[in-house]
């Protein structure tokens, strides 16, 4: 008795543990924006890019030169330099626009990342309250079967039946048996990857209020322009034209700037005899003059074609978008139109053929076999509601990508 305490104790606490909250679908994805691993690795990427804003005023390393020898005269003399190179400021000037460009494009990548991670948390929420509704539906078959068989067994052993009525019921509820076994393990699946999207301590469970997803419209077509994923690949047009301004400015020539202490033994140009304390000084200015500019003329012709490029790819970009959600949108009217159906005609269909084969059964008018026909038409029906359902939701979650709901 002991040992059997425990073990329901022990049972208890681990189904404490596992068990699982109920979440709406707005929740779902303010958890999954707030703690998806994918999403915060690409707002580390939009904060390494802004840090590298502050990398443009890298120079070149300064150069520090000593000489000994002899210099000025027969005697040995000493002379320390010191110089440093940089480029204009125009070219620090374009090369910080390029990277204020790309930190631009990094958080419209992020922008896309969080459409996409909504998409996926509704698509998942939708499939498991799917797959409830079919096993729902299934154990409702389940009970209906089993209730015949008893019957089936009653009759046969009273004599009132053959082995096929009782073989019939005992096929119906193996294939439903299967069935749950199976939805069950595809539940737990989608489970496991609606936790990961969540990224949560805790593990949740889809709890909408209406099996039917909520859609939001498109006032205009022309918003698809505003949509994250076509706003990236228009700011690569931007990061194309930042880029030829950085290459062009690289033909523009650099400076130098130096100084240098020198020591002069002997006689100096005034007469005047030097034993070498004393040290003498000069400033040195230059420029760094680019002679041979084919190549880097080769790099901004490179950066021209590559802007024409972008150009052709958002062109692209926003045709494959309309074309898409012209397609969403198509399969949204026929998924609409096929629950339509079923909700006005078909279930109503259904529970009438329901009713009547059950009341049939009991006055003697049909038999056993002729009612699982009947009843196995109801569930068919209801199926394909649920399916019918499942699609419209879909076609819906894909349309508010297009929202950017």
């Amino acid at each position: 008795m002991k040992k059997i305490v425990l073990s329901a104790f022990i049972c208890a606490i681990c189904g404490l543990g596992f068990a699982q909250q109920s979440i709406t679908l707005n929740a779902a994805i303010d958890t999954a924006l707030k703690n998806n691993a994918l999403l915060k690795n690409e707002q580390l990427k939009t904060q390494y890019q802004q840090m590298l804003i502050k990398t443009v005023n890298t120079m070149p390393h300064t150069n520090v030169l000593a000489e000994a020898g002899q210099i000025n005269s027969i005697y040995y003399d000493t002379k320390i330099g010191i110089s440093q190179s940089f480029s204009f400021p125009k070219v620090y000037k374009t090369q910080k626009e390029l990277y204020n460009q790309e930190w631009i494009s990094s958080l419209l990548n992020l922008n896309v990342k969080k459409v996409l991670l909504k998409k996926q948390v509704a698509q998942i929420f939708y499939s498991i309250i799917y797959l409830q509704k079919n096993k729902q539906l299934l154990q409702s078959s389940d009970s209906l079967f089993t209730a015949f068989y008893k019957k089936a067994v009653l009759r046969l052993s009273k004599g009132e039946s053959n082995i096929l009525e009782k073989a019939s019921a005992e096929s119906q509820l193996g294939q439903i048996t299967v069935q749950l076994n199976q939805l069950e393990q595809d539940e737990k699946m989608l489970q496991i990857q609606f936790q990961l999207l969540l990224n949560s301590s805790k593990s949740y469970t889809p709890n909408a209020e209406s099996y039917k997803a909520t859609i939001q419209f498109l006032t205009d077509t022309t918003l698809l322009k505003e949509h994250p994923e076509i706003k990236i690949i228009q700011q690569q047009q931007n990061i194309a034209a930042a880029n030829i301004a950085v290459e062009k400015s690289k033909l523009m020539p650099d400076m130098i700037a130096g100084v240098s202490n020198t020591s002069i033994k002997g006689t100096g140009a005034d007469n005047n005899l030097y034993s070498g304390a004393k040290r003498f000084g000069s400033v040195q200015v230059g420029v760094g003059i680019p002679i041979f500019t084919k190549a880097q003329k080769a790099k901004i012709n490179s950066a021209k074609f590559s802007k024409q490029i972008a150009e052709n790819e958002y062109s692209v970009a926003i045709q494959k978008l309309q074309s898409e959600y012209e397609w969403a949108f198509t399969q949204y009217n026929k998924h609409l139109q096929t629950v339509q159906y079923f909700e006005t005609k078909g279930l109503q269909n259904a529970e009438l053929i329901a009713s009547t084969a059950n009341k049939q059964l009991a006055n003697g008018i049909i038999n056993y076999l002729d009612w699982v026909q009947l009843i196995n038409q109801v569930t068919i029906v209801k199926n394909e509601y649920i399916d019918a359902i499942k699609n419209l939701n879909q076609s819906i979650v894909q349309l508010n990508y297009f929202s950017n709901k």
